[in-house]
């Protein structure tokens, strides 16, 4: 007998345990949901917040056996939801078209958005984003570099943002990132020891920066913004900023790798991150539609 109905608190463990299964499978992959159970279950405890996982996710049972969950998350503030799935058991995927119907009357009238971001190998997914009229905007390219590899990378002096340059980091960042999540001056207020700005400066101009935060609790970390001066490129200053990014955030000992999301047009920067020693690991497309 199939049941459809929200997560439980109880749940959250079995739940997260059958995500991330499914989700180490390219073919059944979504690039939002992790492949570690426990990274999923603290996704869904504590990152799942604007309208909680037993609100906006959902399972369904085939008597006693679960076969799928399907469920988003919310971002109230800028009126989107990003879907988690569907993850579904190969020889039960006659039952999305349900579960899709019930997932979408739990999203608030708030919501005017939602996008799914698929693996490219994910088929059934991307045909069912198709079926539903979502529009494709791009395809990304998902880029890692594990700690083993930094004995890999050159010698580098790390020279660190300092007061004489927030003017000109905040003009460089705000010209090349315009309207983008974080200005330069947020960027800036936002520095403390594990959300580091680090430059290349010339001549006494500032030549490139990268921004990148840290979460040594969790064992997580991002290259949040990363930009050359226009005439300066061409010069490895690019290179040389990645390598003093890798080799202070894997200065933290809970950190063992590093993954970034490229646009996949962008191969001039997926063929930097490779010379640095980045791999290639996912292939993602990147969905939305109003609701």
């Amino acid at each position: 007998m199939i049941k459809i109905s929200t997560i439980k608190n109880e749940e959250v463990v079995s739940v997260a345990k059958f995500i991330s299964q499914i989700n180490r499978i390219e073919e059944s992959h979504i690039g939002y949901c992790g492949k570690d159970y426990l990274e999923v279950a603290h996704s869904l405890s504590e990152d799942v917040t604007d309208i909680p996982y037993n609100n906006s996710f959902l399972t369904v049972y085939d008597d006693e056996e679960l076969i799928g969950v399907l469920g988003f998350d919310a971002d109230l503030e800028s009126n989107s939801a990003e879907v988690w799935g569907p993850f579904v058991k190969e020889d039960k995927w006659d039952i999305v078209t349900s579960l899709w119907e019930k997932m979408i009357e739990l999203i608030p009238d708030e919501i005017n958005s939602i996008s799914m971001f698929p693996n490219k190998e994910n088929r059934k997914v991307l045909q069912l984003a198709n079926d539903l009229s979502f529009n494709r905007h791009s395809d990304q390219t998902i880029l890692n570099f594990n700690r083993e590899r930094t004995k890999e990378l050159e010698e580098v002096s790390i020279i660190e943002l300092t007061e004489d340059y927030y003017l000109e980091l905040v003009q460089l960042h705000d010209n090349s990132f315009p309207n983008t999540y974080y200005s330069g001056q947020q960027i800036v207020n936002r520095l403390n020891d594990y959300r580091k700005v680090f430059i290349i400066v010339n001549d006494g101009q500032l030549c490139g920066y990268i921004y990148v935060e840290a979460e040594p609790s969790y064992g997580e970390a991002s290259i949040e913004f990363f930009t050359v001066r226009e005439s300066e490129r061409g010069k490895g200053i690019g290179r040389i900023l990645l390598t003093v990014a890798l080799k202070w955030l894997f200065t933290i000992d809970s950190i063992n790798s590093i993954t970034l999301c490229v646009n996949s047009d962008n191969q001039n920067a997926i063929n930097l991150y490779k010379k640095v020693g980045f791999q290639l690991i996912h292939e993602l497309c990147f969905f939305t539609k109003s609701k």
